[in-house]
């Protein structure tokens, strides 16, 4: 059985479906926000899961944030670190200690890498689109592909639409796989 880390800044959306699907016996082991609001932290501590908030203060370098979630991650036992909306670029000081880091993006990498992938593709005009999950390095976007899910983009779609759509149809499907 695989346990998780879940990191997430906002509604860890992702890590709750993989913890309703629980595939091959996946668990959460705990889930830690750098937000102290995530909507993430109320959703997993009712089911139980351990939360953690570790934000980050305005003169810390990513470095030492980094090393204040490895110390919160310190006493739970987890194989595979899952982030989910987490929006914090990571450096080797985590990806070195931790074990592997795994992201998913919401296009088809390597196009539309970053955080506007959405309206990317649609002034792009592509009729595919999906989402990648990918190990993570410390460039963003561009770590080695786990498996992707191609979505159609339709003509009138809109922002929000192809949010969805990538969500429901793609990424709830490639993460758990």
């Amino acid at each position: 059985m695989t346990k998780i880390a879940g990191l997430a800044s906002n509604r860890g959306r992702n890590l709750l479906h993989i913890d309703d699907r629980r595939p091959g016996g996946a668990e959460l082991a705990v889930v830690v926000a750098n937000h102290e609001g995530a909507p993430v932290l109320d959703a997993a501590s009712e089911r139980g899961i351990p939360t953690e908030v570790v934000e980050r203060d305005d003169d810390e370098s990513r470095e030492a944030h980094e090393e204040r979630v490895l110390d919160a991650l310190s006493s739970y036992d987890f194989d595979l670190v899952c982030l989910d909306g987490y929006m914090r670029v990571l450096t080797e000081t985590f990806l070195d200690a931790a074990p592997t880091t795994l992201n998913v993006h919401p296009s088809l990498l390597p196009s539309f890498p970053g955080m506007d992938a959405h309206e990317q593709v649609l002034d792009a005009g592509v009729s595919v689109t999906g989402c990648t999950v990918h190990v993570v390095t410390e460039e963003v976007d561009a770590g080695p592909i786990v498996t992707q899910e191609a979505v159609p983009v339709y003509e009138g779609d809109d922002v929000d639409d192809l949010k969805d759509r990538v969500l429901y149809d793609g990424e709830f499907t490639a993460y758990p796989r």
